[in-house]
């Protein structure tokens, strides 16, 4: 008998605003994807900060240590 088949990590972008008050705003299959959706709201010019972490909390740190 096989084992089913585990599915990859889920990636919630989350977003901090002016007041310190973390949110997380969506939770997607893939990291590539929650990566390109914090980059749209980055490019909204407010000035809350959206970083992208596994759902197990651990960021998703790209090559040169940064958040994603």
């Amino acid at each position: 008998m096989s084992l089913p088949a585990t599915e990859g990590p889920r990636w919630v972008l989350w977003r901090l605003d002016d007041n310190d008050n973390r949110f997380a705003i969506a939770v997607f299959a893939r990291r590539d994807e929650a990566e390109a959706a914090a980059r749209t709201f980055e490019a909204h010019g407010h000035k809350q900060a959206y970083w992208v972490e596994a759902e197990d909390g651990s960021p998703a740190a790209d090559e040169r240590g940064g958040i994603g």
